[in-house]
């Protein structure tokens, strides 16, 4: 039996919660929130499916006190999932990794590169990877099928990464990139096995000022990128519908990810749409693979083999550079990328699929 914690039961932690109680041989064993109504909720969710309901932290402190407990009603804590706000994870992930916990935690992994760093650098120390990071597109069917058939088409030249959100409050330049565009900064890297050495953004913006549209022109090297291949990233934070698409032209072919049916505006100006405006049942499926194959690595003792501490780094490294061309009104901004560290070091004919 592996026996997890949950830390943040917002929507996704509490997610998180029903699809590991749903896996065989897993205990949700706690559940932290400093709202005490969100603990709640989780843990009826998991006492609904295993008859059981985990223990219950709330309160200031309590996502501490779970992630660095090592017991849970007298049984050892194997593994803790971070669901937490985005400004907690590096803390979080650093306090689970010093008491030897495997940890998934949901992306952003830090909200600034030396935070990110840290991570990494604990990871080093201990001379193994126990980190997985919840960039769960690289479980997703459609993004998996687009890599798995680029591995015959020869070097890519441009990626199109496509990202409609909906219907979302108007958000600071740092929260679009860092929550949103982030997750297409990943999908290049993992799809091309490149690195981002450069990027130049523009965007529109509404009345008040917040971002409408971006778009990223990022320059790539290595992996499987030609010289000169470059990936535009096209994001929309108030669109018709949820949308996430990929389309990849290389050497001897293009693949690209299944089209979804896009809104339509009607002569009465209603809005029409059988994509929907829900990004999370879009992605659930791959959430769920993700979580799966996460437990195998924890039930092995094995490190985990999905999105890593170090694709945390770079993709606010990346973040950070988009962030100073939009500053900047458009200019290019290099991105510095070390080599990584051997325990993260990427096989570009695998990509940790």
């Amino acid at each position: 039996m592996v026996d997890v914690a949950v830390v943040g039961t917002g929507g996704m932690g509490t997610f998180h919660a029903r699809t590991l109680a749903q896996l065989p041989d897993v205990r949700v064993a706690a559940v932290a929130d400093l709202d005490p109504r969100a603990a709640a909720r989780a843990a009826d969710v998991v006492a609904g499916l295993r008859g059981v309901a985990p223990e219950i932290m709330t309160g200031p402190g309590a996502a501490e006190r779970l992630a660095t407990a090592t017991s849970i009603r007298g049984r050892h804590l194997d593994a803790v999932v971070i669901a937490s706000p985005d400004d907690t994870h590096a803390a979080l992930s650093l306090a689970a990794l010093d008491v030897g916990a495997a940890v998934l935690c949901e992306k952003p992994l830090a909200t600034s590169v030396d935070d990110a760093r840290r991570v990494v650098d604990a990871e080093v120390r201990a001379g193994r990877r126990s980190l997985q990071l919840g960039f769960m597109r690289q479980y997703d069917v459609p993004h998996r099928l687009v890599a798995e058939a680029l591995a015959g088409l020869g070097a890519v030249h441009l990626v199109r990464a496509a990202h409609r959100n909906t219907s979302s409050p108007e958000r600071d330049d740092a929260t679009v990139v860092g929550q949103s565009v982030v997750h297409d900064i990943h999908s290049v890297r993992f799809l091309t096995g490149a690195e981002i050495v450069a990027v130049t953004a523009r965007a529109t913006r509404t009345a008040s000022g917040s971002i409408r549209h971006v778009v990223v022109l990022a320059e790539l090297v290595g992996g499987r990128a030609a010289d000169g291949a470059t990936a535009t990233i096209e994001f929309d934070d108030a669109g018709f519908a949820y949308e996430t698409t990929v389309v990849v032209t290389a050497e001897d072919g293009l693949v690209a990810t299944p089209p979804p049916t896009r809104a339509v505006v009607g002569r009465d100006g209603a809005v029409r749409s059988d994509i929907g405006g829900d990004w999370f049942s879009w992605f659930a499926d791959a959430y769920r693979t993700q979580d799966a194959s996460w437990i195998d690595t924890v039930r092995a003792q094995r490190p985990p083999t999905g999105p890593s501490a170090w694709d945390g780094l770079v993709a606010q490294t990346v973040v950070d550079a988009t962030l100073a061309s939009l500053d900047s009104g458009g200019e290019r901004v290099a991105v510095t990328i070390d080599e990584p560290p051997s325990i993260h070091a990427r096989d570009v004919t695998d990509l940790g699929l």
